[in-house]
């Protein structure tokens, strides 16, 4: 078995075993394969061969990693000695968190609650901070414990089984009242959990249980809202009233609005409050079934300046309509740190501009012209003006670019680039940065920067407010590959970076949540099928990462879904991200400008998407060195049912599918 752990243990806390290096150590191919070595052996069981390994790697970077991974392997039979010998030696490392936590999770385990105390640090995470208090509990310290408890009981989900000894101790005590009981049932209402507000209706006191039954009734059946609540006495009623309504409004608003008619009929003592949160939810449902008269209805509410969400949806069914007069109407009601936003300034200058106001247009576009986004780009060009691009090369302190690259972390990064391990390098990165002031984290970003490391050099620039350098935030790697790629797709080149810059901001090994992978980030499904379409092999995951792979079949699909959608790259770039099903949903009856189109994208995410690929293209026509051409002139009107139809016919922008 190696080296007992006795003497294991004497190591560690001598400190041969976690010598850290110095940051000028350079690692050579031989001490990595030595410690993928290592890694094989330890997870084969072969510690004998593991420890005459690791003997060798007393200067290697990523000694520490095979130390937590000896460590975790062995999790259920350390004693708090190892623990604390890797928590002080490795303190400075992303390594140390994550043993602890692991060892937290083990006392937790083992129900040693008084060592578990000893370890444990303030956390945000649910299931951390119930085995803390059930550690307060078991440990003769009930009453401290308790008083935290309504802050993870006021949820509408359920919490995790580490948090029911908790509750069930904290209800036996006596704190669990009432109010806390109606609370968190409502919040589960609201949320549309019925099965956790079934199973906490048993902790309500009989007349609360009344409303409870009449809540979850009317839920499924609204129908009888006004009646039930006619004479329905008790606290709680508002909050039934508006989850009821808002639900039925959604689906046929004008039941719910005769509904609350009949009901202010009735019972006219509801509270202000209540009845203008009533009118909002039946709004919202006209909004959201875009009824007949929808405008003339809407010109009767006076949103609250904090209601961002009725002010929004309420300009948004107006430019739905091309109705300028309510738009510049609606624009000008909003609060004024909301109605600077750049949209609405945008939408502010169209609408004059729609309503005969040319002077007055132009303008508000030319002041809105000095932004570098989306907007300024357009308003530039309605104004005759030029983009706005003004590039400033960042100036940073080389000495503090210098003592970063000299850091521990700093080798423990390269070394985990270099063995493709990109998850735990943005961890190291991650904690080397935080803490860095504004000069600092310009130092990093230069540094990661010049390493060729661009999605962290670009988001660590970002968190230092930084925003005039375009050759860093905007780099061009693999430009000849997508360079190529486009001439083979009849693509533009500075589209198509522009959309890798935002899939993954050039990190070759991104993968999202939903297992999209690479540069282009493609899910596993759609790379098959392009693939095969390509007569290239059915690519592995690990292929998806690999630039040629990836921007291949990404330009190669973003070129389909543009043929697809009438060779408009407005659309198709929604498609990319949404996919083409939904946006043939979301084309309209008549025809649009794009610009209006691309506002009333359903999803926030496409959305914002789309509008900053295309502000990305103009500044990657001007990295490229090529002429600019007009963004208004990409931004061709979407077409109506009836131009759609003749298009198939004449053959022209028809669809592949």
């Amino acid at each position: 078995m190696g080296f007992p752990r006795v003497l294991c243990l004497c190591l560690f806390l001598s400190g041969l075993w976690f010598w850290v290096p110095p940051a000028s150590a350079v690692s050579g191919s031989g001490d990595r394969a030595r410690f993928l070595a290592a890694e094989k052996a330890l997870a084969q069981g072969h510690r004998d061969r593991f420890e005459t390994l690791r003997a060798g790697l007393s200067h290697y970077p990523l000694l520490p990693y095979l130390d937590f991974a000896a460590l975790r392997r062995d999790l259920r039979k350390l004693a708090p000695a190892e623990v604390d010998a890797f928590l002080k030696r490795y303190a400075d490392t992303p390594l140390a968190p994550r043993l602890r936590r692991l060892w937290l999770r083990e006392l937790a385990r083992r129900g040693d609650w008084r060592t578990y105390l000893e370890y444990a640090v303030a956390s945000r995470n649910a299931r951390d901070r119930c085995e803390y208090l059930q550690a307060l509990i078991h440990t003769g310290h009930p009453a401290l414990a308790f008083k935290q408890v309504p802050s993870l009981w006021r949820v509408g989900h359920s919490q995790p089984k580490a948090c029911d000894p908790v509750f069930d101790a904290w209800r036996r005590a006596g704190g669990l009242t009432p109010a806390l009981a109606w609370e968190r049932f409502a919040l589960a209402m609201e949320a549309g959990q019925v099965r956790l507000a079934r199973y906490l209706r048993r902790f309500l006191p009989r007349q609360r249980r009344t409303t409870a039954d009449l809540w979850l009734r009317l839920r499924a059946r609204p129908a009888g809202l006004a009646k039930a609540l006619a004479g329905a006495g008790g606290s709680g009623r508002e909050r039934l009233l508006i989850d009821v309504l808002g639900r039925w409004a959604r689906k046929d608003p004008v039941a719910a609005e005769a509904a609350w008619h009949e009901l202010s009929r009735r019972a006219a003592d509801w509270p202000a409050e209540t009845r203008w949160r009533a009118e909002r939810a039946i709004a919202l449902g006209w909004l959201r079934q875009r009824r007949p008269g929808l405008l003339a209805r809407l010109d009767h509410l006076t949103p609250p300046a904090e209601d961002r969400v009725l002010q929004r949806k309420r300009i948004l069914a107006a430019l739905r309509a091309e109705d300028w007069r309510r738009v510049r109407r609606w624009i000008e009601a909003l609060p004024k740190k909301e109605r600077e936003r750049e949209g609405w300034r945008y939408w502010y200058a169209r609408a004059l501009e729609r309503l005969g106001d040319t002077a007055g247009a132009k303008r508000r576009f030319a002041a809105l012209a000095k932004e570098r986004s989306f907007y300024g780009f357009l308003a530039a060009e309605r104004a005759g003006l030029p983009h706005r691009l003004a590039h400033r090369p960042l100036k940073v302190d080389e000495a503090r670019v210098k003592a970063l690259a000299h850091t521990a972390a700093a080798a423990r990064i390269r070394e985990l680039r270099a063995l493709g391990r990109g998850l735990d390098a943005r961890r190291e990165w991650h904690r080397l940065t935080r803490g860095l002031d504004r000069a600092g984290l310009q130092a990093a970003a230069r540094l990661a920067d010049r390493w060729g490391w661009h999605d962290q050099a670009i988001f660590t620039l970002a968190r230092s407010g930084y925003w005039d350098d375009l050759e860093l935030r905007f780099p061009l790697d693999h430009q000849r590959l997508a360079e190529a790629e486009a001439r083979r797709h009849g693509l533009e080149p500075a589209w198509l970076l522009a959309v890798i810059r935002q899939e993954s901001a050039f990190a070759a090994d991104a993968r999202s949540r939903v297992g999209a992978t690479g540069l282009m980030q493609l899910m596993p499904a759609t790379a098959k099928k392009v693939a095969k379409k390509m007569g290239r092999p059915r690519p592995r995951r690990a292929d998806l990462e690999r630039p040629e792979t990836n921007i291949a079949l990404g330009s190669a699909y973003l070129a389909e879904v543009y043929e697809r959608l009438y060779s408009n790259p407005v659309l198709a770039t929604a498609a990319y991200n949404a996919g083409p099903h939904r946006v043939l949903h979301w084309l309209p009856e008549r025809t649009q400008d794009a610009d209006l189109w691309m506002e009333l994208i359903p999803f926030r995410e496409t959305r914002t998407y789309v509008h900053r690929v295309m502000a990305y293209l103009v500044i990657y026509q001007h990295r490229l060195g090529l002429k600019a051409g007009p963004l208004l002139a990409r931004l061709r009107p979407i077409l109506g049912r009836a131009e759609r139809a003749a298009a198939r016919l004449s053959g022209e922008g028809q669809p592949t599918g």
